[in-house]
């Protein structure tokens, strides 16, 4: 009698127990899905970088309760998307000087070494992904600068890995380039001008990667890269004397 009870006790308390592993994993999946969604409206520009995350605001919009939203953005700032800020709560991160200079050395050293391999693995059909993927591209330079032609310049940059043929470096690429896009701002300040070179320059690395020619698709991926690089260091310089200038504005007038 001991026994059948002992038993009953042990499967009631393995049945509780999976009961609340299931809802531990439930609460684990619904945390995990507001962290991609809340990921999702910065990358569509319905949240900017600067912008100041509210709990509930972010609550309502998705549909779910505050707990969910604030381990989505507590994992946010671990990984260097969101800022916590005293007394101003959550903030949506601009990536600064340091960071576009170090993920534009890590992009050079991973996507010279994924051109030098895609070269010697490169057929007709990942050719003509490529060239598909830089004509998206270029059909938008025609267009006002926005977030999503960062995008289709990261798929182009991603096919040459994926023809690479590296799943690491793949990996690794994709997590750059989420920093750059998802921490940019891409207003006004933008040089019209890049787009334009910039493709020029996707086309040219194209022809190479065509030609087998390693040595000149390097040269052109390295320039492609400290052009940018160059580019976005500049935009955050100009980013910066204007708040320096708007505040010294201020002061002016209080004064």
């Amino acid at each position: 009698m001991h026994k059948v009870l002992h038993d009953k006790s042990i499967a009631k308390g393995l049945l509780l127990g999976g009961t609340r592993i299931s809802k531990m994993k439930g609460n684990e999946n619904l945390s995990g899905r507001v962290y991609h969604e809340i990921k999702s409206l910065i990358l569509r520009n319905e949240i900017m970088p600067g912008q100041k995350l509210h709990h509930q605001d972010l609550s309502d919009r998705l549909g779910v309760s505050r707990t969910p939203v604030r381990e989505a953005l507590s994992r946010l700032v671990q990984e260097g998307y969101v800022n916590l800020l005293p007394n101003r709560g959550f903030v949506c991160k601009v990536i600064g000087m340091q960071e576009a200079e170090e993920l534009y050395e890590l992009r050079e050293c991973l996507e010279v070494f994924c051109v030098e391999k895609a070269i010697l693995k490169i057929s007709d059909e990942s050719l003509e992904r490529l060239r598909q993927k830089i004509d998206l591209y270029g059909h938008d330079t025609q267009r006002r600068f926005t977030r999503e032609r960062l995008i289709y310049d990261r798929d182009i940059h991603l096919e040459i890995a994926e023809i690479a043929g590296n799943k690491t470096i793949k990996k690794n690429l994709v997590q750059v380039f989420e920093r750059i896009i998802l921490k940019r701002k891409t207003d006004s300040l933008y040089d019209l001008a890049r787009g334009v070179s910039a493709h020029q320059e996707h086309l040219s690395l194209v022809d190479a990667m065509r030609r087998r020619h390693v040595s000149e698709a390097v040269k052109i991926i390295r320039k492609h890269i400290h052009d940018g690089k160059r580019n976005v260091l500049m935009d955050l310089r100009q980013r910066q004397e204007f708040r320096k200038s708007q505040v010294i504005d201020q002061m002016t007038e209080i004064y």
